[in-house]
């Protein structure tokens, strides 16, 4: 168990069967002897229900703190290890590297079309670039909705691939989570080095395929008709105008989708 996450594993189910926590499938009983394994966010309460579709149990989690409301929420590490500071007693974020260090895996990919952030327990639509372009804010809140729906399930089948309920845009500060600072000119950091070379991040159709400027579901309060996005390139958060699917920013409103998270 590790920020919020547990690695659970079992045997026993029929082989194939899909193995839900919480109500949504999270992998499948491939192994020989109906064995699974997967990381599972974990309930507030640290209890979950498990169920491979004959059988389901609640698992509680040993060594857990149930989350009470107005709990401190840490702050995680930002990856930078370089210092940059010239005193002598170096008191800058890559000498000092404050905060929760990421998991080993940071991401899971659960091979249903969705990856896992192991650091805040949200889990991600693996196809970062669905729509196939950008749009507009309310296209973007649109086109999450479709996904619910099962207009579109762009790769998802952690519910059979349809009618899935819980897909939103993330908000800003979600979406800023995926930022890791130690890398420039690439978006995100897997230790298990996934993605293309030169660039480790375990999403499709994100790293180096397009200019990465990602709507947020948080509108500007200085300016209600603007809504904030991340650049991932630099790990830059401003707001457009939410009418913008292109600007002087380039190619402009990708839409990456989230659920998961309190």
């Amino acid at each position: 168990m590790q920020n919020g996450v547990a690695y659970i594993q079992g045997n026993g189910a029929q082989l194939g069967a899909q193995i839900t926590w919480e109500g949504g499938l999270v992998t499948r009983a491939n192994n020989k002897n109906g064995g699974f394994s997967f990381f599972g966010v974990l309930p507030d309460d640290c209890t979950g229900v498990l169920s491979d579709g004959s059988q389901t149990g609640t698992v509680t989690v040993l060594n857990c703190t149930p989350v009470t409301a107005g709990a401190p929420a840490p702050v995680a590490k930002t990856g930078q290890t370089a210092s940059y500071d010239t005193n002598s007693a170096k008191r800058d974020d890559g000498a000092l590297q404050k905060g929760v260090a990421s998991p080993n895996p940071r991401f899971t990919d659960n091979a249903n079309g969705t990856i896992t952030d192991n650091l805040t327990g949200l889990i991600w639509l693996k196809n970062a670039n669905c729509t196939g372009g950008y749009t507009n804010w309310q296209g973007a809140l649109t086109f999450v909705a479709e996904i619910n729906s099962g207009i579109n399930n762009c790769g998802d089948t952690s519910n059979g691939g349809y009618n899935q309920t819980d897909w939103r845009l993330p908000n800003i500060r979600e979406l800023f989570s995926l930022v890791d600072f130690a890398f420039n000119g690439k978006f995100l950091s897997n230790a298990a080095g996934t993605g293309p070379a030169g660039c480790n991040d375990p999403f499709s159709n994100f790293c180096n395929s397009q200019t990465p400027w990602y709507w947020s579901s948080t509108t500007d309060p200085g300016n209600p008709t603007y809504a904030y996005f991340v650049g991932f390139h630099s790990g830059t958060v401003n707001s457009a105008d939410r009418g913008f699917s292109e600007s002087k920013l380039g190619d402009f409103g990708y839409v990456m989708a989230v659920r998961g998270g309190s």
